[in-house]
């Protein structure tokens, strides 16, 4: 790991033995903080091994505990927060609402960007919900495009700090007769997503070509569609596109949602827009950049099992070969721009359900690519890998330099 990057490790942390894990509970670079993603696991020394105990509710308690120790130990507070994701588990959700109150107890009136997703399962089987944050120093801002917003909510649009924009997940939606309606094409929810995250850029004074990430959660009856969010993506991008991941989820929060964008851009400062030319003929075609660096953030697009270089899928059905391949992808995207792997504060591994029993063995990949001073993570199950049925594992990274 870089020798900028600060490893966040709590000295105590009563739930965990850190040390067993291929992650840090945290690593900023340059005041920005990404915090691995958390779920109530405690080790049990009745059942000997580690457990989620209670339901939806008790289990969120206990996970802004660990984050607020996470925090601390970085010198920060929630008050530094400026975005969060939850991890859904479906049974979940009837209580999920609820956890609202929790959020404002933790995070008081600090605005936060935040999305909510149904993942296919969470990799403890008995978590109902994990939660990622990043956080930041400097002066947090709201941003504020003029909407009407209901009082309860726990998030905002996005929040700015030193010219980076945090922005929530938006689904497309049109108002008719008072009613958000949400049409049943994916191309025109996507168009409509992206309406509103412009008016969220243009409230912050950022356009299209500061966007240096997107992450589009898919629900399963877009999938045969979501190809055609591409000319969407062209009109709004022009030919300036982020680093992009594409992720099937189980569903969304709102049932009539098809596809929900979360975005990330910089302010000012030289984009870079990293290619790597022997992937050209099969990349290039893509409304998306391997990766983007503008600022200090250098986002990386989701890589999975393809070789880039050939096309083809690499390893089978083995989880560990695939993953071989994905961060060799990634370590390749990082020395075309001329960064290094030690550059990385964090990484999402989605996970094929048909991957997850092997799952546990892509430690020792990681411990290859990152030795003993590891990026946070997050790992999670998604309902398929967009593209081939044999794609077991896709893996998201971002690196601040």
């Amino acid at each position: 790991m870089s020798k900028n990057i600060i490893e966040v490790d709590p000295a105590k942390f009563p739930w965990l033995d850190l040390k067993r894990y291929t992650f840090c509970m945290g690593a900023e670079n340059a005041g920005i903080l990404y915090l691995s993603g958390q779920t109530a696991s405690e080790f049990d020394p009745e059942q000997g091994r580690v457990v989620c105990k209670g339901n939806l509710l008790d289990q969120t308690r206990v996970i802004y505990e660990k984050l607020a120790v996470a925090l601390e130990a970085a010198g920060m507070t929630f008050r530094n927060v400026v975005q969060t994701v939850d991890y859904i588990d479906a049974t979940a959700l009837p209580l999920y609402r609820q956890t609202g109150e929790i959020r404002k107890q933790y995070l008081g009136d600090s605005p936060v960007g935040a999305t909510g997703i149904c993942v296919e399962r969470l990799l403890r089987p008995d978590a109902f919900i994990e939660v990622s944050m990043v956080a930041m120093r400097g002066d947090k801002k709201p941003i504020d495009p003029g909407w009407e917003r209901d009082g309860q909510l726990t998030y905002v649009p996005g929040v700015e700090v030193e010219n980076i924009v945090w922005t929530s997940g938006f689904v497309g939606n049109e108002v008719v007769d008072g009613q958000a309606h949400y049409p049943q094409n994916t191309a025109r929810q996507a168009e409509m997503a992206y309406g509103i995250v412009g008016e969220v850029l243009a409230a912050a004074g950022a356009g299209p070509g500061d966007v240096v990430k997107t992450l589009d959660y898919i629900s399963p009856q877009s999938l045969l569609q979501y190809s055609d969010t591409a000319e969407v993506r062209r009109r709004f991008f022009g030919n300036q596109f982020p680093a992009s991941t594409a992720i099937p989820v189980n569903r969304l929060l709102r049932p009539d949602g098809l596809v929900e964008i979360e975005v990330v851009a910089v302010k000012g400062g030289t984009r870079e827009d990293i290619r790597v030319p022997e992937w050209e003929p099969g990349y290039g075609g893509l409304t998306q950049n391997a990766g983007v660096k503008k600022g200090r953030l250098l986002q990386i697009s989701g890589q999975s099992s393809v070789n880039h270089a050939t096309g083809a899928t690499v390893g089978g059905y083995d989880i560990v070969a695939q993953t071989e391949q994905a961060y060799s992808n990634i370590a390749r995207i990082m020395d075309e721009g001329g960064y290094s792997m030690d550059d990385i504060v964090n990484t999402i591994e989605w996970v094929a359900p048909n991957g997850l029993m092997e799952y546990r063995k892509v430690g020792e990949v990681r411990r290859n690519y990152f030795g003993d001073r590891f990026p946070s993570a997050t790992g999670v199950s998604m309902h398929q890998i967009l593209g081939r049925p044999e794609q077991l594992i896709e893996v998201t990274a971002v690196a601040v330099v």
